[in-house]
């Protein structure tokens, strides 16, 4: 047998993609890409030419009417003359609440407006010219009511108008028996009307409204009067029209009109950010309906303002205002009548200063590549020109006016790098981005060089991932189009590129089905998903979950990579190498490579197919027909050398090393070498089996217990690179995972999985499904499977890659499902295809709430199972909050703390950790102590998620482990990469060896998930009173098998324990600390206020560090307890010296723990140079009671 070398050192750490060429600088805290090497936004230059400085700048307004008509549309350079097209809604409730203003006509079955009362109605107006054609109306309706008042008599009828005063009825549902069929009883939906009946399900009956027209007719309103007696709430679920079958979106993103419309407050105000200091000397309003007046006013900070002109107060819609301003933000604060909208179309100053953008280079190109990221990339919204794509595509075509784009990425990621619009990660900056700007086709431009060489052979156009479809053209010539967000482009521009100058341009089409904007507030998250799920395969969660706000434009542009390749006329693509092992025996494998070969040209070919995996090399003649493409595979019968001895496996992250072999493939025709493909190779078996209904992962022979956690999104504006990709999933291995599932598919960058195969992070990967009652089935079965293909060809070749799921809570449509098994059988054999994320052998459904630690142990739901889903809300540090809230948001639990998902109700249900926070530790007094003492509740409650699964030690995923934005829930680090206290009671939970209290069971465990058979381990146990006093201590000497839980012995509790005391527990080995494990407890289960009287505890520390020639910095701190006391949650925190910021990411050995009186700890830390912002590091230690 051959045995491998030229194996690839797994790095652990300092990665090439975290630290940047030249000494450089990452891009700050929350700035992504954070590579400079990685970043190709645009350089803002200070410009000094006279002009409109507020052109495509940021404005932030008071109030807009809706999602569409937002400050952002008064600086995009377009000045309309027409009233802007808007909706409203009008019920017997008598609110018009912006964010349920489109639920009936959003196309979701759970977003449902509630109405009361025995007599109710509903009213959808279409305003300012605004009417559609339809001839049939469909609306799902429930009526709940008082079954002892109610016999059931009804009148509802459904009117249409043409100007409000003229009504035609076109159905009416009347009759002295209940209307419809019954179903489910339901609650009062008003809380002040459900307490009042103790809570009881009332009964319910639910009806269809059809009204068919006898022909189509236009109309601008739409009612629904209800009576019935009796009647306590009716829910309409939607209320959609129609013509000739198709749906008519009444969803007012469809109509484009570039004005601001205020929500029709007394005082309103808007300004704009220039993006740096200017002078000006004239503004310039176009009003479509001006305020009772408006004074100009200018400011450096946006916070001070002062007065420099005011507006005129004619009935002038245009004018022209002298000034003499200088300032960073201008502002129009402006007084009109309550009930009225400001309505202000373009606003412009007119100065020298602001800032432009200047493209940042593409690199440098290599002799086979040329890297069309950065470089003269820009865009457009595609109604503002009237070109076509073969015009556009032409060398000389003027894109004077078209803005700097960034690619890779999204439409609106090239805006928020050009500042045209705020942050949206930011605060509610979201809601001063227009949704009807970026429901648009766009076109890209770009124009590039290739060198004359690139003429021989064959030359080919590349494209990593567009969004939703793309129209591709290059000088002058339509090449083809590319449909759905997860398969490659690519196009022979063999013929039609040339030496020198070449015009590219890619038309974005947009999403078909956008849906509505979900605005969320403290009380309640809306409904997840949504009709974005007709376009399925597409980022489905851009349009708004429980974790993830709606994303503008909904991730439609050129967010991967974009290249111009040159190969011979043969191509490989694919490679893929499975592995054998004669199990139990792991000395020895058998490897079968295989990779796609295809001719490119019109005449048979013959040529040399080589390979390698480390030093193993094997090649073979190959003859392949006029355009012929086939799978070449390579058998250990015909290549003995693929028997391989001693080779060093690919392990998960806690059960050995996740080793790699550099690999490649190459095709050579008459000697010279047509095209290669380098990967690498991980040498693992993994088998599945069902026992019981129960499903088992093997890998290389051991049984795998997964935990991880739901990998939701990347980043929410698709911002992520290699660099961040690196950060998350080494987060994810310190944590002591070893599985992360890509939730729905949304994440479809290569990084990901090259990263997971670094750090033996095993991938769970989900198809673009999500649960059923969170959007509709895709409404193109073939454009998804032509997705699927693609995307499971590029993803074979990742070790990391273990298991395929069809749908998320739910299943997949006869056709996908059929095709999916087909797909992953055939083009990944080795891996197991399960059709559901919470059915059949593997489990799911939460809870999703916050439960005490005891609560996970009686929790006894998903236990019997590999369990998919289960979390808790998770809190930013003090920190973080600062860096996601405006000032006016910094209280505990303000409205915008819903948006950022911590909102009361819901799947989170954050009510339930408010709850347990004040039990334990009182009400916070600032929002420095609630988001502190939050650390505790977010590291207890995530510890017990994972130390309750000792019972059977299932395997289990987090929801979530890796936030997509922002957040105050589901998460183990936040979006700046802080870890916080759900990090590192993961971190301990998750062990592989592991002493734990069982408190269900007042027992200490000792969990063995993948620590090795152990004999001789000294399990250690003490209860400690806040005094620092001993009051009972036990120990036992057990043996460990791997796969395993030993309950060791009880814990006692002796009387004169003070009302707060605490477990303290160690696992020792030969004088070795494996694990050991820290407990608060109360007399009162969950109430540690006590501890608000405990001693002052002296904590000494000595902190050593040192920087690599590599740019990491590793460094320990060494701390003692002085004191008599416990050290109750002691927290490390490492920030620069010079400015007082955190360094991120930092890599603690551990946090936000405790310490006995006298007891010493070494903590590690590590952080890369490039994220220092050139600071010396400084490290403070605080901590509950120091």
């Amino acid at each position: 047998m051959k045995r491998l070398a030229s194996l690839v050192v797994p790095m652990l750490f300092a990665l090439s993609c975290c630290v940047p060429t030249a000494n450089k600088m990452n891009r700050g805290i929350g700035v992504y890409p954070g590579n400079p090497d990685e970043d190709f936004s645009p350089e803002m230059q200070v410009d000094r030419t006279y002009r409109n400085i507020a052109l495509n700048r940021a404005v932030y307004c008071s109030s807009s009417y809706d999602y569409c008509l937002t400050g952002q549309l008064v600086t995009d350079g377009v000045t309309e003359i027409s009233l802007p097209k808007y909706l409203t809604l009008e019920t017997s409730e008598g609110k018009d609440i912006k964010r349920q203003r489109e639920w009936l006509v959003d196309q979701h079955k759970y977003t449902r407006l509630n109405l009361y009362g025995g007599s109710a109605y509903m009213q959808i107006s279409l305003n300012n010219g605004w009417s559609e054609v339809f001839d049939r109306v469909i609306g799902d309706m429930y009526v709940s009511y008082q079954e002892g008042s109610a016999d059931g008599s009804h009148d509802i009828k459904v009117s249409a108008s043409k100007d409000g005063i003229n009504w035609d009825v076109i159905q009416t549902l009347k009759g002295r028996h209940f209307v419809g069929q019954e179903s489910k009883p339901l609650q009062h939906s008003d809380p002040d009307k459900a307490d009042a009946l103790g809570n009881q399900l009332l009964p319910t009956r639910k009806f269809t409204i059809d009204a068919k027209l006898p022909a189509a007719e236009e109309y601008s309103m739409l009612r629904v009067d209800m009576n019935m007696k009796g009647a306590e709430q009716w829910i309409a679920a939607n209320l959609d029209i129609y013509k000739e079958g198709e749906l008519v979106s009444l969803i007012p993103s469809k109509n484009f009109c570039s004005t601001w419309m205020s929500a029709g407050k007394e005082n309103e105000w808007l300004y704009v950010d220039l993006g740096n200091k200017a002078k000006f000397d004239k503004v310039v309003l176009s009003w479509l309906q001006k305020p009772l007046s408006a004074v100009v006013q200018v400011s450096d900070d946006a916070q001070s303002w002062k007065d420099i002109a005011k507006a005129a107060s004619g009935d002038e819609l245009t004018e022209t205002i002298s000034v003499k301003g200088k300032g960073r933000y201008v502002r129009l604060a402006m007084e009109a009548e309550t009930g009225v909208p400001v309505m202000l179309t373009e606003m412009q100053v007119w100065g020298k200063g602001g800032v432009s953008a200047k493209a940042k280079p593409a690199p440098a190109a290599s002799d086979k590549e040329i890297c069309l990221s950065g470089g003269n990339w820009k865009l457009t919204r595609s109604s503002f020109t009237s070109s076509e794509g073969s015009e556009i595509a032409s060398e000389g075509f003027d894109d004077n006016g078209w803005l700097v784009a960034t690619v890779p990425g999204t439409v609106l990621s090239s805006y928020v790098n050009l500042g045209a619009v705020p942050q949206p990660n930011y605060a509610d900056n979201i809601f001063h981005i227009s949704d009807s700007y970026f429901f648009s086709d766009f076109w890209y431009r770009n124009e590039f060089e290739l060198p004359e060489d690139f003429m021989d052979g064959k030359t080919w156009l590349e494209f990593d991932g567009i969004n939703w479809k793309a129209e591709i053209y290059l000088n002058g010539k339509y090449l083809g189009r590319i449909d759905g967000a997860f398969k490659r482009g690519r196009f022979d521009i063999s013929e039609t590129a040339k030496a020198g100058a070449n015009a590219l341009a890619v038309r974005i089409i947009k999403n078909k089905n956008a849906g509505s904007v979900k605005e969320k507030n403290e009380n309640d998250t809306g409904r997840n998903g949504g009709m974005l799920g007709y376009d399925n395969p597409t980022f489905h969660a851009s349009i708004g979950w429980d974790w993830i706000s709606t994303v503008r434009g909904r991730n439609i542009g050129i967010w991967n990579d974009v290249r111009v390749v040159k190969e011979g006329l043969v191509s490989l693509d694919s490679p893929f190498v499975r592995t054998e092992l004669p199990l139990p025996d792991t000395t020895s494998a058998v490897l079968t490579p295989e990779v796609l070969v295809k001719n490119n040209s019109e005449e048979p070919l013959e040529g040399v197919l080589k390979g390698c995996i480390g030093d193993v090399t094997f090649e073979k003649s190959v003859a392949l027909a006029a355009g012929e493409e086939k799978a070449v595979v390579f058998c250990a019968e015909e290549y003995p050398q693929l028997k391989v001895s001693e080779p060093k496996l690919w392990w998960p992250n806690g059960y050995g090393e996740p080793n790699l072999y550099e690999s490649s493939f190459s095709f050579e025709v008459d000697g010279a070498e047509s095209d290669r493909v380098d990967f690498n190779v991980g040498i693992r078996q993994v088998d599945t089996k069902e026992i019981d209904e129960v499903l088992h992962i093997y890998i290389n022979g051991r049984r795998f217990i997964g935990r991880g956690g739901n990998w939701g999104f990347s980043e929410t504006n698709l911002t992520y690179r290699a660099r961040e990709y690196d950060i998350a999933v080494a987060y994810h291995a310190d944590m002591n995972f070893n599985i992360m599932r890509n939730w729905v598919g949304q994440t479809g960058d290569m990084e990901l999985y090259q990263a997971c195969d670094r750090y033996g992070i095993m991938v769970w990967q989900d198809f673009w499904l999500a649960n059923p009652a969170d959007g509709p089935d895709p409404a193109d079965n073939a454009m998804f499977l032509d997705n699927a293909l693609d995307f499971v060809k590029r993803i074979r070749q990742y070790p990391s890659m273990v298991i395929y799921c069809g749908r998320n809570e739910g299943f997949p449509p006869e056709e996908i499902e059929n095709g999916l098994r087909e797909i992953t059988g055939k083009w990944h054999p080795d891996l197991t295809y399960i059709p559901s994320s919470a059915d059949g052998g593997v489990s799911g459904h939460g809870p999703y709430r916050a439960l005490t630690h005891k609560g996970y142990f009686t929790y006894h739901k998903g236990n019997t199972k590999f369990h998919s889903e289960r979390g808790m809300p998770s809190v930013l540090t003090y920190e973080s909050m600062l860096r996601t809230f405006a000032p006016e948001a910094l209280v505990p639990k303000s409205l915008l703390w819903g948006q950022h998902d911590y909102t009361l109700n819901g799947a989170q249900r954050a009510s339930t950790f408010n709850d347990i926070i004040e039990l334990g530790y009182g009400k916070a007094e600032s929002l420095k102590e609630f988001a502190d003492n939050a650390q505790f509740v977010n590291y207890d409650g995530y510890r017990g998620i994972f130390e309750s699964r000792s019972i059977n030690r299932k395997g289990l995923l987090l929801w979530m482990s890796h936030p997509a934005w922002p957040s105050m829930t589901w998460q183990t680090y936040d979006w700046y990469f802080e870890p916080n206290g759900s990090y590192f009671g993961c971190k301990k939970g998750a062990e592989p060896l592991h002493v734990q209290w069982n408190p269900a069971e007042n027992v200490i465990e000792a969990v063995n998930y993948n620590g090795g058979d152990q004999t001789g381990l000294a399990v250690k146990a003490l209860v400690m009173n806040m005094d620092g006093s001993v009051k009972w201590s036990m120990e036992k000497v057990i043996d460990s098998n791997e796969d395993s839980t030993v309950k060791c012995f009880a814990v006692e509790f002796p009387e004169d324990l003070s009302e707060v005391h605490f477990i303290k527990l160690c696992l020792v080995k030969d004088g070795k600390i494996l694990s050991d494990n820290f407990y608060i407890n109360g007399k009162e289960y969950g109430n540690h206020q006590a501890m608000k009287s405990m001693a002052k505890a002296d904590v000494r520390s000595d902190v050593t560090m040192k920087k690599g020639r590599d740019g990491v910095w590793t460094g320990t701190v060494t701390l003692e307890n002085m004191s008599d006391v416990p050290a109750v949650m002691i927290r490390l925190n490492v920030v620069g010296k010079k400015d007082g910021q955190q360094i991120l990411p930092m890599f603690y050995g551990d946090n936000y723990f405790s310490m006995m009186p006298g007891e010493k700890k070494a903590v590690s830390l590590r952080w890369y140079d490039a994220d220092t912002r050139g600071n010396r590091p400084v490290v403070k230690v605080t901590g509950y009671n120091l």
